[in-house]
């Protein structure tokens, strides 16, 4: 389904956060009742680790004592597992309270995940406008995320409302700023044409190139046609032809259909680079996988 797609990427922590603490001390702080501990804990037993085998329910059992104890963050996470079904049975009535009472603390995951499943269920005009209204909230308070749904919302002109991209702009950004590859790319297609902003296509080489080493493949693509696969400089050539065939190879149609265009009059020198450059891309991208 895909509210549950969404609110499953859109939970998820990095494992060098949850991992990163000290995890007897934080046992030692759930134990006392520290609602911030049982928290991260309850992180912890969600996906296992640092010696911690997996545990789902013993995570959901944290992490209502923690949203018990008025934490915003643990009131969202328990939205999270009824939401998805998780150590519970799915109940998306129940996952709408947990997100509200969360996002009424100010928790901006919480915001977002309630304005998610607002907007993306039952269509009544007032679910669409308060759901909006929460993935806004979080977005003007600095939540990364909520600033790439509310900047792709102003962009793509969804849920009703007509596309604005100058209003979209900032939010992707923002978005784009925080590292996330989808608004990278976005961000740099509105500077190469100039939409919502003005154009600047050197910046909107540095946006996909940024975007592209995350794996993102329409940003591969992009880049590959902006470097120009028939410019005079060849290293800029070889490196179009490097981003074109890692794109195409990811089955990418526009960076296929390119290079079956000039597949005849290619430099066979420079094709011989590019495919070990790939290569050599492919591997570092299968290092570090997209986000």
């Amino acid at each position: 389904m895909k509210i549950r797609f969404l609110l499953s990427a859109l939970f998820a922590l990095a494992a060098s956060t949850l991992f990163s603490a000290d995890i007897p001390a934080v046992e030692a702080g759930a134990k006392n009742g520290d609602a911030g501990a049982q928290f991260e804990l309850a992180r912890v037993y969600l996906r296992g680790g640092e010696g911690i085998q997996k545990d789902p329910m013993r995570a959901f059992e944290l992490m209502i004592s923690a949203a018990n104890q008025d934490h915003a963050e643990a009131m969202g996470g328990v939205g999270y597992f009824y939401a998805n079904g998780i150590a519970v049975s799915k109940d998306e009535a129940k996952a709408v309270e947990w997100f509200r009472r969360g996002a009424e603390k100010g928790g901006q995951k919480s915001q977002l995940n309630l304005g998610r499943m607002l907007a993306e269920g039952k269509r009544s005009k007032e679910n669409v406008e308060e759901g909006l209204k929460w993935i806004k909230a979080a977005a003007d308070a600095g939540q990364p995320d909520a600033a790439y749904a509310m900047g792709s919302i102003l962009y793509f002109g969804k849920y009703g409302r007509s596309a604005d991209v100058t209003a979209a702009w900032p939010y992707l950004l923002q978005a784009a700023e925080s590292g996330n590859p989808d608004a990278q790319n976005t961000v740099g297609l509105m500077l190469e044409n100039g939409q919502g902003v003005t154009m600047d296509v050197a910046r909107a080489e540095e946006w996909y190139r940024k975007s592209a080493k995350q794996g993102n493949v329409k940003a591969q693509s992009s880049l590959g046609r902006l470097l120009g696969p028939e410019v005079q400089n060849r290293e800029r050539r070889v490196e179009a032809l490097t981003w074109l065939l890692v794109a195409s190879r990811s089955g990418e149609i526009t960076a296929q259909r390119l290079l079956e265009e000039l597949h005849g009059g290619l430099n066979s020198d420079d094709m011989a680079q590019a495919q070990k450059l790939a290569g050599d891309v492919e591997t570092s991208l299968r290092a570090t996988p997209l986000k």
